[in-house]
């Protein structure tokens, strides 16, 4: 099991440097997704800190969606990162066909921006009520 790193001197509040961690180590895939993390009460030990700061960070951390509580058997690693590098690749082919329509249609490079410019500025369409 990989424990997030945390220096006590750095200044920067603990609960801060284990979501920091968290967040590293998910992005370099030392920990992979579902993986379950160390309770709280053994990344206390194991760090030699407050098991309320540990509390504290892995509460922020299923807030932001990086992990996810399973009542009775601890916290896991979510795939949310790797879904969003998903919807981002999706965006790009999109992207990457709107940009072969246009050069193809003969639209210079300025006035490609200026359209998607324009299509961030107009309003979000509202979703449907479920």
């Amino acid at each position: 099991m990989i424990y997030p790193e945390v220096n006590v001197l750095s200044g920067i509040p603990i609960y801060q440097q284990l979501k920091n961690s968290y967040h590293r180590l998910a992005a370099l895939g030392l920990i992979q997704p579902h993986e379950q993390l160390p309770s709280v009460r053994q990344l206390a030990m194991e760090l030699g800190i407050n098991p309320n700061t540990v509390q504290k960070a892995y509460r922020e951390l299923e807030q932001e969606g990086l992990i996810y509580a399973v009542p009775g058997r601890g916290n896991f690693l979510s795939d949310s990162e790797r879904e969003l590098d998903v919807e981002h690749e999706e965006i790009r082919r999109s992207f990457r066909s709107a940009v072969q329509i246009a050069w193809t249609a003969g639209i210079e490079r300025a006035t490609l921006h200026e359209l998607l410019d324009e299509c961030i500025d107009e309003p979000k369409v509202a979703e449907p009520e479920r």
